[in-house]
């Protein structure tokens, strides 16, 4: 079954302007990003591919139990995306098998100066990989990643799945507030669905970093909710066999959309690769937003 709103169902009397060039920035950064992810991996796999001498295999097999090129790619991706590379080397080398006629110490210090090698050739054959310099670590409470990571994306359907959802209820909002306020209320979502992020995230073990403007669309569609709750939005349907168009009230599209997030934030143990501290902080703030700043504008809308 698939269900995606596209479009606000009412005639827009104003293009909004800032609402497509957010979405021209997301997929202009989403682009370089994908070019430097190919590239990244065709130099990953043709550094990998290099022949190894029989001591170096001897020490990838010790340490991993493998010596292909599939081994040395999983490896040194792990050690790209690893906050301390280093210390992973030395984690590696701890766990790794002994050289016969080495002491423990001998063959442990050999296999870490091994890899930490094979690891600074790697980074010298291998471009950065961008999406990490744009992601945003909940640790590091860095503002600069907290703005980069809600316009990067982590794939092509994450992006086109966001600019849908963030067309459809952003168009309408902006036109609502104006250029202004909208843009100032699209910077208080980035900067606030990642602080509830870290917030959420301090003192946990699988903190991971995070990427896109979900948190900034989950809190669009709270807002045009506040704004409009019985203005229709276009929806596109496919179940089964049978496909079309449907249009759904503001409200009853949100309600289901943040209710499903509350509920999955509060039961399930293990949230995979979906931020959903983002998602339900993005909708309270929206929400609140609304509540405070635009009560005048809710009871003056005129939508043609």
């Amino acid at each position: 079954m698939l269900f995606i709103p596209y479009k606000f169902d009412l005639g827009l009397n104003r293009i909004p302007y800032l609402t497509i060039l957010i979405c021209l920035i997301c997929t202009g950064i989403y682009t370089q990003q994908y070019r430097n992810e190919l590239e990244f991996e065709r130099k990953s796999m043709g550094y990998c591919a290099r022949t190894l001498t029989t001591v170096e295999k001897m020490a990838m097999q010790k340490a991993f139990g493998d010596a292909s090129p599939y081994t040395c790619l999983q490896v040194m991706y792990e050690l790209e995306l690893a906050d301390d590379p280093t210390a992973l080397i030395a984690a590696y080398a701890a766990g790794s098998e002994k050289f016969a006629g080495f002491s423990e110490e001998d063959s442990r210090l050999y296999i870490q100066d091994f890899l930490l090698e094979k690891y600074r050739g790697y980074k010298i054959s291998v471009p950065e990989l961008q999406t990490k310099t744009l992601w945003y670590a909940p640790d590091s409470w860095n503002p600069m990643t907290m703005l980069a990571s809600t316009f990067a994306h982590g794939s092509w359907e994450h992006l086109v799945g966001n600019l849908l959802f963030f067309y459809a209820f952003a168009a309408a909002v902006e036109l609502i507030i104006g250029p202004v306020m909208f843009l100032a209320v699209v910077m208080a979502m980035a900067f606030g669905t990642n602080i509830a992020y870290s917030l959420a995230m301090m003192g946990a073990d699988n903190a991971l970093p995070t990427v896109g403007l979900s948190g900034v669309v989950m809190g669009m569609i709270a807002m045009l909710a506040y704004f409009l709750p019985t203005a229709k939005v276009r929806c596109f349907y496919w179940i089964f066999v049978r496909i079309g168009t449907i249009a759904v009230s503001a409200l009853l599209l949100a309600a289901v959309y943040i209710g499903l997030d509350i509920y999955t934030l509060l039961t399930r143990e293990e949230l995979g690769g979906v931020n959903l501290v983002a998602h339900v902080s993005g909708s309270m703030l929206g929400l609140l937003l609304g509540l405070v700043f635009f009560r005048a504008k809710k009871n003056a809308i005129v939508i043609d």
